[in-house]
């Protein structure tokens, strides 16, 4: 039976390297970090709509994005990522679970990406219909960091 090892372990305790490398940071033992903010009381979103989510520092690695309604957004979608790239990290993603903590992402792709070399600011964006003025709501994501 063969031995494998994920990517950020190769050279690190595979025996490949002499001396071994040191984990990295972002991923090994990283401090995770979080920004996490509430829909404005009665305000509706349309889609299209972009709202603003926060600062990914650069150097970070997103791990989870993550929502929590009291009131199901049907088919209403939400998208996470940069104004010029809107569906970076997640794609048009409904949240219909009622007072869950929801995972929306990020993609498998991004996840596995190497971290980021700049700031980036992230956006929601609604897609498919609107995300009523009643609707509480409360959209974040969690990242991995040094220090």
């Amino acid at each position: 039976m063969a031995t494998y090892y994920l990517d950020q372990f190769v050279g690190v305790v595979d025996g490949s390297q002499i001396p071994a490398n040191k984990a990295d940071g972002r991923y090994q033992n990283a401090k995770t970090k979080e920004t996490f903010a509430s829909k404005v009381a009665g305000q509706a979103w349309a889609s299209g709509d972009v709202i603003y989510a926060g600062r990914l520092p650069a150097n970070c690695v997103l791990r989870e994005a993550l929502g929590i309604t009291d009131t199901t957004l049907g088919t209403a979608t939400l998208s996470l990522g940069t104004l010029a790239a809107p569906t970076k990290y997640v794609n048009a993603k409904t949240l219909t679970a009622v007072d869950v903590p929801t995972a929306l992402g990020p993609k498998g792709a991004q996840a596995a990406a190497a971290p980021n070399t700049v700031d980036e600011d992230l956006y929601w964006t609604v897609g498919t219909t609107t995300v009523a003025s009643g609707t509480n709501l409360t959209l974040g994501f969690r990242f991995g960091a040094i220090g």
